[in-house]
């Protein structure tokens, strides 16, 4: 990596624009193993940030596509029954390309979207963010619901899961939890970071360990099953964890009413949270969530 490059990725490590996931992609982008990616970058307080990562990108030669800012919103607190959120500040998408054959590409890419081609537009978006073809593939198949009903929902959430779990270094959904390809890239992926960036590979792959209460909020279905032998919940803690109110997905044998409080342990990791229940301390009647954009 040309030392303007390694600048990059270290103005990348350090900023808070950035969340994990986006650190990844850039990390990986950067390393040259990416033809392209997609990164979003938040401003509160910090618009330098969106300024210097511009400035880099074009020292470096990269061509980019930024968006028009749009809001975005945080939890600030849980108050009785309600969820309280708040607007906290912006955000940008970055569109990100190796070369301007791979902007070509993604223009093409959204032209096909617009025109409902999405089969022929998942095959070339799968070349242009690396995606194995054997994963695009499924891909495409999934988005017939009748070619689920070969999972329970219980198998399918956990599929997803588990998957989540296994390769934590990919942003596409493999195959199978087997994909060799998917194996390779995972490993290798992992290796790039860890060499590239150093500092982020160590925050991102620690291992945090949190007690804490989990509220029930809403469950996860794509309308693919009318019987269920699994819930797949979005989960909020009660409490800020490193800094934030969290938001994570969990899957369930048992099925809790809205609202119902857990103490469980989180284990965070990766860009992944495991939950480990416990017992039932409360139940919230009329959860609900309360969002304000101004005062």
């Amino acid at each position: 990596m040309q030392k303007e490059g390694l600048h990059l990725l270290r103005f990348v490590e350090s900023s808070r624009a950035f969340d994990n996931n986006c650190k990844l992609k850039l990390a990986l982008f950067l390393s040259g193993i990416k033809p392209a990616t997609y990164v979003h970058l938040k401003i509160t307080d910090n618009l330098h940030d969106k300024h210097e990562f511009e400035r880099l990108l074009r020292l470096n030669g990269f061509p980019f596509e930024v968006s028009r800012p749009k809001g975005f919103e945080e939890i600030v607190g849980i108050n009785g029954s309600k969820v309280v959120w708040r607007f906290k500040g912006t955000w940008h998408g970055y569109d990100l390309f190796q070369s301007r054959k791979q902007q070509a590409q993604f223009h093409e890419y959204v032209s096909l979207i617009r025109q409902r081609n999405h089969r022929k537009a998942d095959v070339l978006g799968g070349k242009l963010y690396g995606y194995p073809s054997c994963c695009v593939q499924a891909f495409i198949k999934r988005h017939d619901l009748k070619k689920l009903a070969k999972y329970s929902y219980y198998e399918f959430y956990n599929m997803l899961h588990d998957m989540d779990r296994v390769f934590p270094f990919i942003a596409h959904t493999p195959c199978s939890a087997k994909c060799r390809q998917t194996i390779l890239l995972n490993a290798n992926y992992k290796a790039l970071v860890k060499k590239n960036a150093p500092v982020f590979f160590k925050e991102y792959s620690g291992r945090r360990v949190h007690r804490v209460n989990l509220i029930i909020d809403a469950e996860n279905d794509i309308g693919a099953w009318k019987k269920k032998d699994g819930f797949d919940y979005s989960v909020i803690t009660d409490k800020p964890v490193e800094g934030h109110y969290l938001v994570v997905s969990w899957l369930s044998r048992k099925q809790y009413e809205r609202g119902t409080v857990l103490s469980a342990t989180l284990t965070l990791q990766y860009d992944y949270a495991l939950v480990k229940p416990g017992r039932v301390v409360r139940v919230i009647k009329d959860l609900h969530h309360e969002r304000k954009f101004s005062g």
